[in-house]
């Protein structure tokens, strides 16, 4: 079983990391050993990994190092350092959370290294906004563009790059509401946000008004738009169709032409008294059954084509939002059919 032990010489780096880059301090007094063992073993080896980058200059990795770390083990000491090289690596939003997590966390007894970390704190803070959000009720979900940041109460401001922000909050039971922000470099600023309830439902009020929210909107013209469209693709299927088939039924009828021209010399090949027809007499009767059977395809099409055509005109003259036609049937003793009314 692997014990934890102190890290004297780690953390005594890691503490004068929160010096200013430029100045040359030496080490501090060594962190106590309970600061050591809070770390588990693969987030100090991370921490270390994080400490030797920094001193190296490898800000890049020192921040990547120290965010697996924080990952594993969100420890007050951790934050410090990932704080400076979030500062370092040019995001300043976050170092400010880091930093002020640090400050929050950290004992007041850790004066020089807490003073280190205000400093590096301003400088962040100087290039971001701090937003104080309050939310009632206590638990709501606290979102920024979007994105959920914590839940009400929130311990820390909201630090926000400059630009413009919307800040909102949501809670099961209750109406989201969102805030426009115009976040400035060094600026602050405050959100307080009331959830309410939604209206209770109205007993004298009937169908989808009764859950007090709005009826969900039916698009208009769809159901309409699918006929008009299905009626206009079956249509134009029905002339392709009756095109297609009238083309080849009259090349059949060319065909069977053609064979009994040259049959018209040979007479006695196609007689019924004939022990053996040739060919090209069996293949005309062939090709006249086909002709027919391609004339009658393309005769139905062509009818069907129209039928559908002429009813989705119809139905688009009568079913339109400011329709002037109307269509009624007609049952008499000597007629039958449809009357068409209305302005043109």
């Amino acid at each position: 079983m692997t014990r934890n032990r102190p890290l004297p010489w780690t953390m005594s780096v890691v503490i004068a990391l929160l010096a200013p880059a430029a100045e040359a301090q030496p080490a501090p007094p060594r962190a106590e050993a309970q600061e050591s063992d809070a770390l588990t073993d693969r987030a100090r080896q991370l921490f270390a990994d994080g400490v030797k980058a920094a001193n190296a200059g490898k800000w890049a990795d020192a921040h990547a190092a120290f965010l697996a770390a924080w990952g594993l083990k969100p420890h007050y000491q951790i934050a410090s350092n990932l704080g400076v090289a979030c500062l370092r690596v040019g995001k300043p939003r976050d170092a400010a959370e880091y930093l002020t997590r640090y400050l929050r966390e950290a004992p007041a007894t850790k004066v020089q290294e807490r003073q280190r970390a205000e400093a590096s704190l301003q400088e962040a803070r100087a290039q971001v906004a701090a937003v104080t959000v309050e939310v009632a009720p206590g638990g709501a979900e606290v979102t920024v563009d979007g994105a959920i940041v914590g839940r009400a109460p929130l311990a820390d401001p909201v630090f926000l790059d400059p630009g413009r922000h919307e800040v909102g909050a949501k809670l099961d039971g209750y109406v989201s509401q969102a805030q426009p922000v115009e976040a400035t470099a060094g600026g602050t600023d405050a959100v307080v946000l009331e959830l309410q309830r939604p209206p209770a439902p109205d007993v004298t009020r009937s169908g989808a008004e009764q859950s007090g929210l709005p009826a969900p909107e039916v698009p208009r013209g769809g159901g309409r738009t699918a006929v008009l469209v299905t009626g206009g693709v079956a249509t134009g299927v029905g002339a392709a169709a009756g095109v297609l088939f009238t083309v080849l039924a009259n090349n059949r009828a060319g065909e069977a032409e053609s064979l009994k021209t040259k049959l018209s010399q040979r007479p006695s090949e196609c007689s019924l008294t004939s022990p053996s027809r040739s060919q090209d007499c069996v293949r005309q009767g062939e090709v006249f059954d086909e002709k027919v059977l391609y004339s009658n395809v393309a005769f139905w099409s062509f009818a069907g084509a129209g039928t559908v055509g002429l009813g989705t005109l119809l139905y688009a003259l009568v079913s339109g939002p400011e329709a002037r036609v109307q269509v009624t049937a007609r049952v008499g003793i000597n007629d039958v059919g449809l009357s068409v009314g209305g302005v043109f």
